[in-house]
């Protein structure tokens, strides 16, 4: 069967008959202002929204914890969320009103900035990280030194795991050789100009912001770290979802068009004029450009060069990228166990179905006639050429006790590790 071009986004078709919304038949969809937004940004500035038959207002967060308690209390209807964040709903002593993901709004898009003092220092990836702090302490002649800072967005989040995983990976242990904290996105690059971060996570334009403004220089662009991984997604509770239906497929719909507009980078001029203005990320038009560049040779040392392969992305808006995987919360919810954030006795598979709902993006997609995993605990790839399998986990409801420490890592396979 021939598909549709989604791409193609025609101004003169009329709107869609009115869907069921929210009270007053407006729903109220929360972002934090991050490129990441920009799928929702765009599907309103370019009337997909409305296109769909449903009227939105987009209204703009300060961070992640305002977004989770804004839809737990029913002051939002919809929002950008971190992947996690629906997840931290389900498992054991989360809320006791669960998040659904019905959505993912692409891949990757978050990278490591290390301050200006620690680059000047010679220090530009993890492995020179750790070789500074054993100088460093060596050097101290006993003294009591200031742990680093480095500052992730939400605890259930990528950018938390991806940053521990980057420490861990150079033997620096996150909990016990460094501080991390959160720190909403939007005041990173501040903390950093002032002396408060020594390095951060976080989704760009902040990454750019910090380096262009001569505060800090971008080491490592989390794909690096696991190429392709889910990010954002658009999390509702599941009682809105139920009774909201076709709300949230009309949503769905406006956004993968979105979407599918956003990757392109021939777009990438109005997006980020539309993204510039105050009612969305409200930073220079110049910066937001750099931000969605692509760039091969970001982060990388020259005198070390990493290569990375020809399709490799910073981030990506693919339509193929916004399947709503409950692979990918399982995955997360792996991390979480590892370093000691949820209980081992959780089955990581229940909890990832609980918080992932699949029936309405399936619903958008074929109305859209675009194809979609038959499977929502398919495979997830990672690096190594391996992938992750949630059925073969080996956190799938157990009362073992967890060990002390980390667990090995399931970014790569026990076979890569143990070489």
């Amino acid at each position: 069967m021939a598909r549709a071009d989604i791409t193609r986004i025609d101004h003169g078709t009329a709107a869609a008959r009115p869907v069921n919304g929210a009270a007053g038949g407006v729903v109220r969809i929360g972002f934090v202002p991050l490129i990441d937004a920009a799928p929702l940004l765009a599907a309103r500035e370019l009337g997909l929204f409305e296109k769909f038959g449903v009227r939105v207002i987009l209204e703009r967060q300060i961070g992640w914890a305002n977004v989770r308690d804004k839809l737990l209390y029913g002051h939002l209807d919809v929002s950008h969320a971190v992947l996690g964040m629906p997840l931290s709903t389900t498992l054991p002593g989360g809320a006791t009103e669960p998040l659904l993901s019905v959505m993912e709004l692409g891949s990757g898009g978050n990278a490591i900035t290390l301050s200006k003092a620690l680059v000047d220092r010679g220090v530009r990836s993890a492995a020179t990280l750790a070789r500074w702090l054993v100088d460093r302490k060596a050097a101290g002649r006993g003294g009591e030194l200031r742990k680093l800072v480095f500052g992730y967005v939400f605890g259930a989040s990528m950018h938390h795991y991806l940053l521990r995983e980057w420490l861990s990976s150079a033997d620096i242990h996150p909990d016990l050789d460094v501080r991390l904290c959160v720190v909403p996105p939007p005041q990173m690059t501040e903390h950093m100009r002032h002396g408060h971060l020594d390095g951060f996570c976080v989704g760009d334009p902040w990454n750019t912001l910090a380096e262009r403004g001569g505060h800090g220089t971008i080491v490592s662009p989390t794909t690096d770290i696991l190429p392709n991984h889910p990010e954002k997604v658009l999390a509702v509770t599941r009682r809105w979802a139920d009774d909201h239906g076709p709300a949230v497929v009309a949503i769905i719909k406006a956004l993968l068009q979105a979407c599918a507009w956003c990757d392109d980078e021939a777009n990438h001029p109005k997006l980020a004029e539309m993204l510039a203005s105050e009612r969305c990320i409200g930073v220079p038009v110049a910066d937001l450009a750099a931000s969605l560049r692509v760039n091969r040779t970001l982060g990388v040392n020259p005198r070390q060069p990493s290569p990375r392969p020809a399709d490799w992305r910073m981030r990506s808006f693919a339509v193929k990228r916004t399947f709503p995987s409950a692979t990918h919360a399982a995955w997360l919810a792996e991390q979480m166990i590892r370093w000691g954030h949820a209980p081992s006795e959780a089955d990581v598979v229940v909890a990832a179905t609980h918080c992932t709902d699949s029936r309405f993006y399936r619903q958008a997609a074929a109305e859209l006639e675009i194809d979609c995993p038959a499977d929502d605990l398919a495979p997830m790839p990672l690096r190594h050429q391996s992938s992750y399998d949630p059925r073969r986990s080996p956190y799938r409801g157990s009362n073992e006790p967890s060990p002390a420490g980390p667990r090995p890592s399931s970014f790569v396979p026990a076979s890569v590790q143990n070489t």
